[in-house]
């Protein structure tokens, strides 16, 4: 009776060993899941934003792209108007031609030459160290309507940046025959 009672005892205790490692087991698969359940959804939400962020860097990328080429285009503009502004200066060895152009004006108004004076090129202050200053200081005389309209063809028609850099008008204003007498310098710019 004891082997029995013992079996019997022995068989309760397995199958209660049993059934508490099963719901233990089931506890414990519970668990886990609602824990992997959760931290599954908290993968697919940081999924879900890295997603949206992802898009919106597309987004921005996008844009950023279209400012960039944006930017571009300005910048090829710009660098096509310096090429132009450069064509236009020319290169130092051409600034006989623009003492040549600047006598042949003179001729065209009727304005005389008495003298001139050429300064050597010289680098343009605050300008990149390729740009130089031409300087031309002239004495003229002619009538004051032609002189008016030679001043004017120099700074705005020779083809490239003249301007007049300084002007002295001798004594008298107007002689007898009805003529001025200046001092005039030029200043032009070329590239080296």
């Amino acid at each position: 009776m004891k082997t029995r009672m013992r079996s019997i005892l022995e068989r309760v205790i397995s199958y209660g060993l049993i059934v508490a490692a099963l719901i233990g087991f089931m506890y414990f698969q519970g668990s886990v899941d609602k824990n992997q359940k959760a931290a599954l959804a908290k993968k697919a939400n940081d999924l879900a934003q890295l997603k949206a962020r992802i898009e919106e860097g597309q987004k921005q990328f996008a844009e950023r792209q279209k400012q960039i080429e944006g930017i571009m285009k300005t910048v090829q503009a710009r660098q096509a108007e310096l090429e132009s502004f450069e064509r236009r200066l020319g290169k130092t060895a051409n600034y006989t031609q623009f003492i040549d152009q600047v006598q042949r004006k003179a001729q065209n108004f009727g304005i005389a030459i008495l003298n001139f004076q050429c300064s050597r090129p010289a680098p343009v202050p605050n300008a990149p160290p390729t740009y130089l200053e031409f300087g031309f200081t002239m004495n003229v005389t002619g009538a004051y309507e032609q002189m008016k309209h030679f001043l004017w063809e120099l700074e705005n028609s020779m083809g490239r940046l003249t301007k007049v850099a300084n002007l002295v008008i001798k004594p008298p204003i107007c002689d007898k025959e009805g003529k001025m007498n200046l001092t005039l310098t030029l200043k032009t710019y070329f590239i080296q």
